[in-house]
């Protein structure tokens, strides 16, 4: 007798019969430090093989297959963050994968010439696997594929600000996205927020989608001082007493407001803790350094720009408050994995943050510079907000495996249909 059990999406779905589950994962977002994109697909595929829950898992990036190699890396942002360790899977400058990724980043018309190479090599090498795999998309690239297909769409940031985007981007997403839909894909969103924009603004049928939580970095926990006091030390740093931003440096980060709170905050003594922001350089963000150049030249802040995963969770253990008030998010994994270090939130009040957010976190207007001024003067001034943020139990309790869990929920899914 067929059994049912309760998706992501709070939807009752058959449990299909066991059977075979093989999957294709587009591998490309691996490839180079890992940012949110590479970060989900790298925690969801070492899920999936770890727990077994696939019986063959392939990684198709850039023109190739890569080496299962690439899912060994215990630190993916130090060193070796590239995944390139194996010698087999190591990319030489003149390769034909990086010369043409750097040629496609150098215009529109430059990436669409990719993206249509890229398909037409994907179709011939992933053609036979079409009757045995699925393939599933962590981001808006879905080459052309004969088998089921799943896509992963983090967020509509790319439409929704378009204006913060380059030009190649928006295209690529959008021709992803419709792509994904003419298709006939499963779609996979993070949060019922991206979902709901999906069914409202493109008019997806519901039950092509399936919303699917993500989980924090398994060595997420809260932390004694004693155990990051090297961190900290060599930063500068006093357990409890800095802000913390961690994100690309981009204006849909809302930045500019944040610098502004902070600086009157300082100016008007509310606290004196340093701002310190964690996360690389992101489009049309000149703005942004300008601003936090003020600020570090004031001795006010410390931009690291990447760290690594060690001392990004040091850093998360030991922040007074991560300060997160974006303006568009279809997810925002730095609160979760703040929070399960037992870190105090300040986070929009819009955007997805709100369907996982502890009850602690400190919701702001992210349009409103004084609402997040009085955020950032709240914290400091009640010591006991931190010592009573009991987040780290609560985010912590879903891991990846529960991820890979429901997504492989999703495949089977996609297979029946």
């Amino acid at each position: 007798m067929a059994t049912e059990h309760r998706t992501a999406a709070n939807v009752m779905v058959p449990e299909s019969p066991a059977g075979p589950l093989n999957v294709v994962l587009g591998g490309a977002p691996l490839l180079g430090r890992l940012t949110g994109i590479g970060r989900y697909t790298y925690e969801l595929a070492r899920a999936l093989v770890a727990s077994q829950i696939v019986d063959d898992l392939r990684l198709w990036g850039d023109l190739r297959f890569l080496d299962a190699g690439i899912l060994k890396r215990d630190d993916p942002t130090g060193e070796d963050a590239a995944g390139l360790g194996d010698k087999k899977i190591r990319q030489r400058p003149g390769s034909l994968s990086v010369s043409a990724r750097a040629f496609a980043s150098r215009s529109y018309y430059a990436s669409m010439v990719y993206q249509y190479v890229s398909g037409s090599m994907a179709q011939r090498r992933l053609k036979p696997l079409a009757v045995s795999h699925l393939y599933h998309s962590p981001n808006f690239i879905m080459p052309h594929f004969d088998g089921a297909r799943v896509m992963t769409i983090h967020d509509l940031s790319t439409i929704r600000f378009p204006q913060f985007h380059r030009k190649q981007m928006v295209a690529l997403c959008e021709g992803g996205i419709h792509s994904a839909l003419e298709g006939k894909a499963h779609v996979i969103t993070d949060s019922f927020l991206v979902r709901d924009e999906l069914v409202n603004d493109f008019g997806v049928d519901s039950s092509r989608i399936s919303t699917v939580h993500l989980a924090p970095d398994p060595r997420c926990r809260p932390r004694h001082e004693s155990e990051c006091r090297h961190a900290l030390d060599a930063l500068g740093l006093r357990h409890k007493e800095f802000f913390l931003s961690v994100g690309t440096v981009e204006p849909r980060k809302n930045l500019l407001r944040v610098f502004e709170a902070f600086r009157a905050g300082r100016r008007a003594s509310h606290f004196d803790w340093p701002l310190i922001v964690v996360g690389a350089s992101g489009w049309k963000s000149s703005k942004e350094h300008e601003m936090l150049d003020g600020l570090i030249k004031d001795g006010l802040a410390l931009y690291l720009d990447y760290v690594t995963d060690d001392t990004l969770l040091n850093l998360y253990a030991s922040a007074g408050a991560l300060v997160f008030p974006s303006l568009y998010e279809g997810f925002g994994l730095p609160v979760l994995e703040a929070a399960a270090c037992g870190c105090p939130v300040i986070t929009s009040e819009r955007s997805a943050m709100a369907e996982f957010a502890p009850e602690e976190t400190l919701f702001v207007n992210p349009e409103d510079v004084s609402s997040i001024s009085g955020a950032l003067k709240a914290i400091p001034s009640k010591p006991e907000f931190g010592s009573g943020f009991d987040a780290g139990t609560q985010a912590a309790a879903r891991t990846w495996v529960d991820v890979a869990q429901e997504t492989s929920e999703v495949y089977r899914a996609a297979l029946r249909s």
